[in-house]
């Protein structure tokens, strides 16, 4: 089995982008949902 190196690190490249982009995006949402609860406090 022949595996081209320079495609399989330009793959894994643009993976990584992708896994940085997800966790980057799920940091905004956990600081958006920080400041909702600061702004608007639930109410007992």
């Amino acid at each position: 089995m022949n595996i081209n190196n320079e495609a399989l690190m330009g793959a894994f490249e643009i993976m990584g982008f992708g896994m940085a982009g997800i966790f980057i995006v799920l940091g905004i949402l956990y600081v958006v949902s920080l400041g909702l609860l600061k702004f608007f406090p639930v109410k007992k």
